[in-house]
């Protein structure tokens, strides 16, 4: 099978490799889309470690293949699937607490074991959902995001008539921006860098957006909202911008850090916590909250087929995440369509 492999920081190569032999508890799933991520760059970039060589990728939607052992977890050949980003052990004290996410040996798809990029891929059965029948691949495809925005966005649920703000519009920041309109914010501003983003914010609901290379995102929301605003999402995964996220929230509110951090704040004045007492929620991963990601998709609720701005084969999968390095101003959801 064909597979888009790292051997070295800033290299994807397309190589042939063998399709993996299942153990009693995997899962063999035929590829038919691939999201690109954030993380997915990092890996690639070699921000983020990881043991090379390896496949990457780790948000997709396929069918399955094969099964270790038979009837294993009820699943057939030819089912229409996804699988989480990653799963414990099973065995470490975490695991068995159910705290699964921050096991130590955690098995992280594209990462410390072979990802999604590629014809097949293998995946513990734990790990594996089934697709309600309306729900399509693209759709599909994007299960594993939608599933972190809905754990980061359980942490904080009571948004009824509430002024929120989002930084970054990102795939994972607009379908945060979704959900909290879809529980009820009354205003939502959207921060960003790219218009072409912002313009698709004002379509999902968001009532005020800032370009930070036109205007200071502070300045702006202060303006809106003299006191603040009562729920931030940082989304960006910049330091700079977790600061002002600080600066915006109003006193007693709250703050979700949903981004993955590859910089420092180098001089934090940590005042605001004493002056402001806001409650600060860190949110990793997705895990808990994938029925909840597929219900959403199988009633229609989130718009995720309009993200989808970029389409490329396995084998132009370099050109795809060039794509998404380079900023390009018409970019938010690029995929790989492993199956065309």
């Amino acid at each position: 099978m064909k597979a888009a492999r790292v051997y070295e920081p800033g290299k994807i190569v397309i190589e042939d490799v063998p399709i993996p032999d299942l153990a009693d508890n995997d899962i063999l799933i035929k590829v038919h889309r691939v999201g690109i991520c954030g993380t997915d760059v990092s890996v690639m970039q070699g921000h983020l470690p990881a043991p090379l060589p390896v496949t990457l990728g780790h948000e997709f939607s396929g069918t399955i293949a094969g099964v270790g052992r038979p009837s294993l977890g009820g699943f057939c050949e030819g089912e229409p699937v996804i699988s989480g980003g990653g799963w414990g052990c099973g065995e470490c004290e975490r695991c068995r607490q159910g705290q699964g996410l921050y096991c130590k040996n955690r098995f992280s798809l594209g990462r410390n074991t072979d990802g999604c990029m590629a014809e097949f891929i293998k995946v513990d059965y734990r790990a594996v959902h089934r697709l309600p029948q309306n729900v399509s691949f693209d759709e599909a495809q994007n299960v594993v995001n939608i599933a972190c925005s809905v754990r980061a966005f359980k942490k904080v649920p009571l948004v009824l008539g509430k002024n929120v703000a989002v930084f970054g519009p990102g795939n994972a920041g607009l379908i945060m921006l979704q959900l909290l309109k879809m529980a009820g914010a009354y205003q939502a501003v959207m921060v960003g860098t790219r218009d072409f983003r912002l313009d698709m914010a004002k379509r999902f609901g968001a009532s005020h957006v800032v370009n930070v290379k036109e205007k200071d995102p502070v300045k702006a929301i202060l303006n809106w909202f003299p006191d603040g605003v009562d729920l931030v999402v940082e989304a960006s995964g910049k330091a700079k911008v977790l600061e002002d996220c600080f600066k915006v929230v109003k006193p007693s509110g709250e703050i979700v850090v949903f981004g993955i951090f590859s910089d420092r704040i180098k001089d934090f004045d940590p005042s605001f916590l004493y002056y402001k007492e806001p409650v600060i929620h860190g949110s990793k991963g997705a895990d808990g909250a994938f029925e909840e990601a597929l219900k959403l998709l199988e009633e229609k609720r989130l718009k995720i087929i309009p993200m989808i701005t970029h389409r490329f084969p396995l084998n132009e999968t370099a050109a795809a995440f060039k794509v998404f390095e380079d900023k390009v101003p018409d970019a938010l959801r690029i995929i790989i369509d492993v199956a065309s």
